[in-house]
């Protein structure tokens, strides 16, 4: 009586994180054990390797489940997908104040939540914003920033003021 090894399927579980994160630690999922057998069955469990790392653009990369090892079990991979989706980052105005009459001042922003050390540079748009008449009357009025783009963040913008003086 010949015995063979059961075939057992080792399947890396799928997950999602945010660019510039750390990758997770990655798990797997069994199936095929045999007479009651679970991952104790094993006298070495599967590692899961990725090429992804923190500074990976946003998409889908395969995750490799191998190297597990037990007496009465062959193994069988099956990969996984880790999904990096984009950032948060959130992009202000700040406020600023004119006289009436004038022109607009050049408005400044600030920036929360950039990974990996990067900085405004990896924008591919620069932000606006809203422009306010020249003959608008003095007061409080709302800057709105818009159209920024990045390749790995999400953005949301904050308001901020344009204070009209009277001239």
């Amino acid at each position: 009586l010949t015995i063979t090894q059961a075939p057992l399927t080792v399947t890396a579980n799928n997950f999602v994180r945010a660019y510039g994160d750390a990758n997770p630690k990655f798990t797997v999922f069994y199936s095929g054990f045999k007479n009651d057998d679970t991952e104790s069955a094993l006298s070495k469990y599967p590692t899961v390797t990725t090429d992804a790392a923190a500074t990976s653009f946003v998409g889908e990369y395969a995750l490799t489940p191998n190297a597990a090892v037990a007496k009465n079990y062959s193994f069988v991979y099956k990969n996984g997908t880790l999904k990096i989706e984009k950032a948060p980052l959130v992009i202000g105005v700040n406020d600023a104040t004119r006289t009436y009459g004038d022109a607009n001042p050049e408005y400044t922003y600030t920036y929360d939540g950039f990974k990996n050390n990067e900085t405004s540079e990896v924008l591919s748009t620069k932000p606006k914003t809203n422009m306010v008449a020249v003959d608008a009357n003095t007061g409080n009025h709302t800057l709105t920033p818009y159209g920024a783009e990045a390749l790995n963040y999400a953005i949301t913008y904050t308001n901020g003021t344009l204070t009209i003086t009277k001239a």
